[in-house]
């Protein structure tokens, strides 16, 4: 499975609400739509941690890692080049 698809999967099933969709717009802003709030963003930054095997510094949590699928994939691939 690839990142883009871990993350989907997980955002989908924890926050979504909606089980009729299949799967996320990649640059869907997931901030502003409420799907994530900043409960959210501490529980995803813990399966991102996990899954990935990469520490999230307290300095990266910021909007711009967490607004949609796209920039949480380029967040995660910087994070494994950088190990």
């Amino acid at each position: 499975m690839t990142i883009l698809e871990e993350l989907d999967k997980f955002v989908l099933v924890e926050f979504s609400g909606d089980f009729s969709k299949k799967s996320l717009e990649p640059d869907e802003d997931l901030l502003e739509q409420g799907i994530i709030d900043s409960l959210g963003i501490m529980k995803l930054i813990l399966f991102i941690e996990e899954t990935f095997s990469i520490k999230v510094l307290d300095e990266e949590i910021v909007p711009e890692n967490f607004q949609c699928l796209n920039s949480m994939v380029k967040f995660v691939e910087r994070k494994i080049q950088n190990k």
